[in-house]
């Protein structure tokens, strides 16, 4: 059962910080490099004392914990870097401004 609440826990924080992030593609890709880097940098923590504490079964619900954490990752950076504000030029034609030959 708290493997099942673990994982759990983090697909309610990836949707709390989903709504969180509404409207804000700058803070959606941070916060998704930051999940990236957090989870490779304590994947193994977590794996170790999951697998120390619930053997075999702590192990594989660490795994999907990981995946779930690398996955959001991904997926709110992405979405936050094809919903970034982009500069638009003006493209200026020959006949708007002739001395631009």
């Amino acid at each position: 059962m708290v493997l099942i609440g673990m994982v759990g826990l983090i697909i309610l924080g990836l949707i709390a910080f989903g709504w969180w992030t509404i409207g804000f593609p700058r803070r959606r890709v941070w916060g998704g490099l930051i999940m990236l880097v957090v989870s490779f940098l304590f994947s193994p923590l977590l794996l170790v004392a999951s697998g120390e504490r619930y053997g075999f079964d702590g192990i594989v619900a660490g795994l999907v914990a990981l995946f779930c954490m690398v996955g959001g990752g991904f997926f709110f950076t992405a979405l936050g870097w094809t919903g970034r504000h982009r500069k638009v030029r003006k493209v200026r034609t020959l006949s708007e401004d002739p001395d631009l030959f």
